[in-house]
Order: structure tokens, then sequence, then C-alpha cells
């Protein structure tokens, strides 16, 4: 009676660390991550402090907990910043969150883009990163995002001379 008794034990645990392996090992997908919106920070003479306002999205039906994004945004074929989100968020199954990041970008880079902007009326951008996680399977997820920003034509600006 005791041998069943400590064997069904045996059995009941083994099945049940069974299911939790199978929910903790599940494939997690990465975020789909774009760029959401721009803002000015701080003005500076040599850099300027920039808002990103990331869109992250989760493709997963099952909350995802991220503790950071780091990333780099390249802009027309040209690096532009680099950033990471100072906190931590949890992404809702199949949800989205918008995390705002500052980023610091050199002046004359900055002018460059505006200036490219105003006779191109659009700028191309990729953003890839890592989003690392708080999972015990899954620590980093790669993410990779495409896009174009357009805007109206601004008055006044002419192209950088070479």
């Amino acid at each position: 009676m005791i041998r069943t008794a400590v064997a069904s034990g045996l059995l009941g645990a083994v099945l049940w660390l069974g299911g939790c392996s199978g929910q903790l090992a599940r494939q997690v997908e990465p975020p789909e991550v774009s760029l959401a919106g721009l803002g000015f920070g701080e003005p500076g003479l040599f850099e300027q402090q920039l808002r990103l306002d990331l869109r992250v999205r989760n493709p997963n039906d099952f909350t995802v907990d991220v503790d950071r994004l780091r990333f780099d945004l390249v802009v027309n074929e040209l690096p532009f910043a680099r950033g990471w989100s100072d906190q931590g968020f949890a992404l809702p199954a199949l949800g989205e969150t918008v995390v705002p990041v500052m980023v610091a970008v050199p002046t004359s880079d900055l002018v460059e883009r505006v200036a490219e902007l105003g006779i191109a009326q659009r700028l191309d951008y990729r953003l890839t990163g890592v989003a690392e996680l708080d999972h015990l399977f899954v620590t980093s997820l790669p993410f990779e995002r495409e896009g174009k920003l357009a805007l109206p034509r601004l008055p006044g600006l002419t192209p950088p001379s070479s």
C-alpha cells in the first residue's frame, strides 16, 4: 500500500513536471517592433536628444515579459541612432504597446537627414535589435523591421552640397 502510494505520487510528479516543461519550453515568437513616432528632447550644439516611440507587438498567444529592448536605427542606409529601453514591460498575449526611448543623435546627422527629407519627402529606415526577456528558457529574441516615413515637403530646404 505504501509502495502504491509512493509510485502514484512519483508518477503524478513526473506527469506534472512534464506538463510544466512543455509550457516553459514552448516556442516564443519574436516581437514585431516598428517605429511609431519621433519627437524632440533636449537640444544641444553637438547632439540632439530624440524620443523614438517603438510599437511592440506580441504575436504569441501568451504574455511575454520584456526586460529591455536594444536596437540600432539606420536611416537612408546610414547608421542614425542606437538605443535601449530603460524599463521592463509586459506584452499582453496577441497585444501591443508603445515604448518611448530616448536616443542621442549627432546634430550634423540630424540636419543631413532633415535636408534629405525635404528633397525626397521620404526616409527609409531599418530597425534591428534584440528583445531581452524575463524567461527561464529564452533570454533574448532578435527583431528586424524596415519601413518608410513619408512627410509633407518642408519649404526652404535644399539638397546638401557635395
